[in-house]
């Protein structure tokens, strides 16, 4: 099997998943910007775009996007510096790419094994979704709906039960995140490669794990030559579609509050989407890929989690907010209490 345009379709999603990017000339109309997106043509989030262009060329304003897939506008740093640079009207980012223009956002997705499940997810954003989105407009970029793409989970060629399993490995990273690099070169040995590399460099051992979602990984076939999934999830991939406040407020209000509306209602559909698809990608590798899930004990989850908790002093502070990490502790640690 050729995998080569399967790889490339998914090249950048580890630095970007789900990334959405609207570019515009400056001479070109408010209702007729250029949109592009890094994720495949055909996949769930193009899908999605494409169901939300639909709906904003028949409403107020008339807006109609010409989209283009498949990541020509580069990965999320680039698209940070092209929106800076007002070549782009907006983009679809996540957590890590919106940190790029406001580093609060962080909180919802570089903090590992703090949230459990999407409930903790959905309680922490909606909570702190008010000061982020006015954050991000201080920064010059208006939210217009919030996304998310599935857990990272470690997939790995031996089994890893105990975190100390980790140790002897060499681990998939970004370069797009040294400060994520430093932290973890204490439990494992990165190697940064470019996601297009992942399958092969699986194949030819050159690594022996990868934290990836579940979807990438069975995009990608890694359980080829990975088929062992650690059942813990390390973290959410969550994100945003922004677009510039300057190519907002050149809009008139009825449009504005139909975009809003229209788009409001895109996130929902794209979160209830993704989340399913989660679940689906990995019963899918159990069936097809002989993907064997590694279910941790109560203790071997329990250590776990507290060698990671070792890790929060050095995270806060440096790659989440202080501020915004000491929110999601008294967020989730509320919602623990109340629950008893």
């Amino acid at each position: 099997m050729n995998l080569r345009p399967r790889l490339h379709a998914v090249a950048t999603f580890v630095a970007g998943l789900f990334c959405l990017v609207a570019t515009n000339s400056m001479a070109s109309l408010p209702g007729t910007p250029r949109v592009a997106t890094i994720a495949p043509r055909d996949s769930s989030f193009h899908k999605r775009l494409e169901a939300l262009n639909a709906e904003w060329s028949k409403g107020p304003g008339g807006i109609h996007m010409d989209i283009f897939t498949g990541g020509a506008m580069g990965g999320e740093l680039s698209i940070v510096r092209r929106m800076q640079n007002n070549q782009l009207q907006g983009a679809m980012l996540t957590s890590v790419g919106l940190g790029q223009i406001d580093k609060s956002v962080t909180a919802l997705q570089l903090m590992p094994l703090m949230f459990r499940d999407w409930d903790d997810v959905d309680r922490v954003r909606e909570a702190l979704r008010p000061d982020l989105e006015r954050r991000l407009q201080l920064a010059g970029y208006v939210v217009l709906f919030w996304a998310d793409a599935g857990w990272v989970r470690y997939f790995s060629r031996t089994p890893i039960e105990r975190i100390a399993d980790l140790r002897p490995l060499r681990v998939l990273a970004s370069d797009g995140d040294p400060d994520s690099i430093r932290l973890m070169s204490s439990y494992y040995t990165p190697v940064v490669l470019e996601p297009d590399k992942i399958y092969l460099s699986l194949r030819n051992r050159m690594i022996d794990a990868a934290p990836v979602p579940a979807f990438l990984a069975n995009a990608m076939q890694v359980a080829a030559y990975a088929p062992y999934m650690v059942d813990l999830r390390w973290a959410p991939i969550t994100g945003a579609f922004v677009v510039r406040k300057s190519y907002w407020d050149s809009l008139d209000s009825t449009t504005r509050a139909w975009l809003r509306e229209s788009s409001e209602r895109a996130g929902q559909d794209l979160r209830r989407i993704t989340r399913s698809e989660d679940e689906q990608a990995i019963l899918a590798m159990q069936q097809k890929q002989g993907l064997k899930i590694v279910k941790l004990s109560p203790d071997a989850e329990a250590e776990w989690r507290a060698e990671v908790a070792k890790m929060y002093p050095k995270l806060r502070g440096s790659l989440v907010p202080a501020d915004m990490f000491d929110a999601v502790v008294r967020i989730l640690g509320d919602h623990a209490e109340s629950a008893r």
